[in-house]
């Protein structure tokens, strides 16, 4: 359980301060509008820190999950299963704005993945995700963990579900990752940013975990070094308003089966 000396301490150096979550939702506040069709990519069943769709008049929200449960997401207007198809069942075309918070790190193709989003995607449409930056020590560290030893971890410090807890991949969790891929599929990458908005949470088991998360913060804003080894990668990606058909799947790759990508709901 999360040391409660440290939730003290947490929240009295930071409670008012911006948060992950809040900078990411800051980010699709300014990009929604009324009338938009907007694609919950990887949306669980809305239960943990949901963005306030709530707040938008006359917008359409999609959801797409490979986890059939997410169907009960009560947000949605609509719900898409995904399926071991490599297309998804998501009209070309279709889609205004879309989003997907902690997904990234489970994709294992990232190249279909794009191609997916660059086809729902209409002209100018946007792309914009939250995903731990792979290049942190707690993502290094989770890279290298046995699977069942991060799911007590998480239980420990994030009070997570271990039936939440997913495998992570790692392969698009770097700015230089996202790029060298979007390339390839017709997306352009608009704004990425990898920052230390706070000290990492995993350790907040005790007070001395805190602190050391809380030193290692400080090193990385005094130093500047938080572009490159700071927690988490936010991005926008925008799909150009003219076609960059070099970028665009041959009818021949866009029939290769691909993996499926993994759904988190709760934690890294």
């Amino acid at each position: 359980m999360p040391s409660a000396l440290a939730a003290k301490l947490r929240t009295r150096m930071f409670g008012d301060k911006p948060t992950n979550m809040s900078v990411y939702h800051d980010l699709i506040a300014k990009s929604v509008e009324p009338g938009m069709t907007v694609l919950d990519v990887g949306c669980g069943r809305g239960l943990i820190a949901s963005y306030p769709w709530q707040n938008h008049e006359k917008i359409k929200l999609w959801g797409i999950d490979p986890d059939p449960t997410a169907a009960e997401n009560p947000h949605l207007e609509s719900f898409t299963l995904l399926t071991d198809d490599p297309n998804w069942k998501i009209p070309s075309g279709s889609v205004d704005l879309a989003v997907a918070r902690y997904v990234l790190e489970h994709v294992e193709d990232p190249i279909a993945f794009f191609r997916n989003l660059s086809r729902v995607l209409k002209p100018g449409g946007k792309f914009i995700f939250l995903t731990p930056n792979r290049w942190h020590p707690a993502m290094i560290a989770s890279h290298w963990l046995p699977y069942g030893l991060k799911q007590q971890i998480l239980e420990l410090t994030k009070r997570a579900d271990p039936q939440d807890v997913f495998p992570t991949c790692y392969l698009l969790n770097s700015a230089r990752a996202v790029k060298q891929a979007v390339q390839r599929c017709g997306l352009e990458a608009s704004e990425l940013q990898t920052r230390e908005i706070q000290p990492c949470g995993y350790l907040d088991f005790s007070v001395l975990g805190y602190f050391t998360s809380y030193a290692y913060f400080a090193a990385m804003r005094l130093t500047g070094l938080q572009r490159f080894f700071g927690m988490t990668l936010t991005g926008v990606l925008t799909k150009p308003l003219m076609a960059n058909t070099a970028g665009q799947a041959t009818s021949a790759e866009a029939s290769l089966p691909s993996p499926a990508w993994q759904q988190v709901r709760a934690a890294t």
